[in-house]
């Protein structure tokens, strides 16, 4: 064979490989169909709590229930969102209250996600915000609690929270995570996929008084006093989701995360004024369930998001739980050019 021959037997082979390679890179669309250069405007209600559970291993529990979760039930927020191929953000218009408040105090709450999608992969950047805390655990703590006493409630009490998520779902041929929550794609037959993600956090549990109620403070020792706790830490994990599809059009879909992570604590006490620094791991785990129904046109889904967070202070042990329900009704339309 002569240099010219081979060279182009090389560049066939070469074409050859590189076709293959992105086949092999390219969605099945037998499973997945894409919509290019269409957007979803969407109205949503969106629901969010948020959680803290306290408990302690100081002394025996056995005379009285010192477990503790202080709880903030956020406004019912109702706003627009927007979302495309790689782009997704949402604004409220207008927030109710879930109930009147009467024997528990006023929430507050702050709450948004920036979504980025590119292939198989997911950057979330979001931050939230609580106030307005009561012990859902009052009757345990206060004497002759009945229909009628106040909760206990945390005054002062707020957490905020900065998250940067990444996450990569390994099956991108057959199995679309952006067809289930955003509607910029469509699952057109049942798939699952194996995740594994990266997180980063900020959060920040802060208080005029301590967080546990004089009630039971005797309990938590020194720690009892607590009223500043402050989170830095990176977490990484595994997980597992899958599409149930009916249809073409009707879905339903389950992700499970989690893994451990190192984190550096700050925390300081009421009763001394003074500032610990710790540096130990924690456990973060994430659920995510959908039901919907995706149209040509028209896209309809409910969405639930629950975050827990565990963390270690010596033999105090807290919990975070962020719970976030969303219903979508959103209009696909074709859009000349791009946005972003």
């Amino acid at each position: 064979m002569n240099t010219s021959k081979l060279k182009i037997t090389i560049l066939i082979f070469i074409s050859c490989l590189t076709t293959l390679v992105k086949a092999q890179q390219n969605y099945d669309s037998l499973y997945i169909k894409k919509y290019y250069n269409k957007s979803i405007w969407a109205l949503y209600e969106n629901y969010n709590n948020h959680s803290i559970f306290i408990s302690q291993s100081f002394h025996k529990d056995s005379l009285i229930n010192t477990s503790l979760q202080p709880i903030a039930e956020s406004k019912i927020d109702i706003g627009i969102s927007y979302s495309n191929e790689k782009y997704y953000f949402a604004f409220n218009l207008l927030s109710l209250l879930n109930k009147e408040p009467t024997r528990k105090p006023a929430p507050k709450a702050i709450n948004f996600v920036i979504g980025i999608t590119n292939s198989n992969k997911l950057f979330e950047l979001g931050a939230n915000w609580f106030t307005g805390y009561y012990e859902n655990n009052s009757k345990n703590i206060i004497p002759n609690f009945n229909d009628t006493t106040p909760f206990y409630s945390y005054d002062k009490l707020n957490t905020v929270n900065f998250f940067l998520n990444k996450i990569t779902f390994t099956n991108k041929r057959k199995f679309s995570y952006s067809a289930v929550y955003k509607g910029t794609e469509l699952q057109k037959k049942s798939a699952a996929s194996f995740v594994h993600y990266i997180s980063a956090n900020y959060n920040r549990f802060k208080s005029d008084s301590a967080f546990v109620p004089i009630y039971v403070r005797s309990s938590y020792d020194n720690y009892g006093y607590l009223n500043k706790l402050t989170n830095v830490y990176l977490s990484g994990g595994i997980g597992f989701s899958g599409t149930l599809v009916i249809g073409k059009v009707f879905f339903t879909n389950l992700t499970l995360m989690a893994g451990p992570g190192i984190q550096y604590q700050n925390y300081s006490f009421l009763n001394n004024g003074g500032n610990e620094n710790k540096i130990n791991v924690l456990l973060h785990s994430d659920v995510r369930y959908s039901i919907g129904l995706n149209l040509k046109r028209f896209y309809l889904v409910s969405s639930t998001t629950i975050a827990l967070k565990a963390y270690s202070v010596s033999k105090l042990n807290i919990t975070s739980g962020h719970l976030m329900s969303n219903l979508t009704i959103g209009y696909r339309y074709n859009r000349k050019g791009r946005i972003f």
